[in-house]
């Protein structure tokens, strides 16, 4: 019998990463965070030699990480390939400002990322870190042995296992109230706002996505979760296809969706930080764009302020058979915002850079 979402929650909601937060813990007692930062720098595909200096009880973290699940069938990631041919600028500027604002949108996600990012002032730092693996998912080797979106999500994997270990070693999380800090009900429930709620957003602003298309999007974000430390026993059950992963996830945002302050101060840097790249007579798109894609009933819970902007005919005036097929109808204006939208987070990772902040992952050694 397939699992419902008070199934998966309440299996998840206390679940760790055993392998990673073992690792982070010695890595941690022995004062190694800044020198793994520093080794982060140098690990730059999944087929790259671990430096000579790496911790032993990191190399083999590294190694034994990084190959691809037995599961992997090249028949559905050419599926995938079709799906980021086709849509990576409008899927990258989806998940880099609808799918970020769906995490904003759980208040313990809110939370552990309110309180651990130490990054409130570095707007272009913070989002640049967060938009590598959607960037790099589509990269035409992203699901080779010559992967740079591998590391990637072994970097995050330890990111998130120090979070967890910074928060138990505080004495102040609420284990009772919220689960496990960066559960894995965090990990799997963030994979599935950024695949199906980046493809329900699409539908909302009239983005036509076909249904193999769609269904290696999903695929895609399955790929990952697993890089990202999610048991494949979870990701089966929630992700094995798009149908399945949107009724539970539509299931699961009715619990895991509320206001909550940190939400909202997330969401206003988010808007503001991409408002300030949109050129002249586009004042007001982005909170117009979010609002149309999420739907206002999740946009107020995140105070999306309303906008004068107009995006123009709505999804369902279009003439579209939407996500799963048929004649593909297109908004002009919605187009064209999703096209500054995508160039807006290349030019935040690529002004990070340049600016000298750090746009790896990186590890913390402190929680504040």
């Amino acid at each position: 019998m397939a699992m419902d979402y008070a199934d998966f929650a309440r299996e998840l909601r206390d679940l760790g990463d055993p392998l990673a937060d073992e690792v982070v813990k010695e890595l941690l007692d022995d004062d190694q965070v800044n020198s793994v930062n520093n080794l982060f720098r140098q690990i730059d595909t999944a087929d790259s030699q671990i430096p000579a200096q790496t911790p032993a009880v990191l190399r083999e973290y590294f190694e034994t990480t990084r190959e691809f699940p037995d599961w992997v069938e090249d028949t559905r990631l050419a599926d995938t390939a079709d799906f980021f041919r086709h849509h990576h600028l409008p899927a990258s500027a989806m998940q880099a400002t609808v799918g970020l604002v769906g995490t904003y949108l759980s208040p313990v996600g809110a939370y552990t990322l309110h309180s651990t990012h130490q990054l409130s002032h570095q707007p272009h730092r913070r989002l640049s870190q967060s938009t590598r693996i959607f960037m790099g998912m589509g990269d035409s080797d992203a699901f080779t042995d010559h992967s740079k979106l591998v590391p990637t999500c072994q970097k995050v994997r330890l990111v998130h296992a120090a979070i967890r270990e910074l928060h138990r070693r505080s004495g102040e999380w609420d284990y009772d109230g919220m689960g496990a800090p960066v559960s894995q009900l965090y990990t799997a429930g963030a994979a599935l706002v950024f695949s199906v709620g980046v493809l329900d957003g699409m539908e909302n602003i009239g983005l036509s996505v076909d249904q193999n298309e769609a269904e290696g999007f999903m695929y895609s974000w399955a790929i990952v979760a697993h890089f990202l430390g999610v048991p494949d026993k979870y990701i089966k059950e929630a992700m094995s296809s798009h149908g399945r992963a949107t009724e539970l996830w539509h299931e699961g945002r009715e619990y895991e969706w509320a206001p909550s302050d940190e939400g909202r101060i997330l969401t206003r840097e988010c808007i503001d930080l991409y408002e300030s790249y949109m050129p002249p007579g586009f004042e007001g798109a982005v909170p117009a764009f979010l609002r149309q894609a999420l739907t206002d009933r999740f946009a107020d819970m995140v105070d999306v302020p309303t906008s004068a902007f107009d995006l123009g005919a709505d999804a369902a005036t279009l003439g579209t058979a939407t996500l799963l097929g048929g004649p593909v109808g297109h908004n002009p204006v919605s187009d064209e915002v999703v096209g500054h939208l995508g160039k807006a987070v290349e030019r935040v990772c690529r002004e990070a850079f340049t600016a000298g902040q750090e746009t790896e992952p990186q590890m913390a050694d402190r929680i504040g």
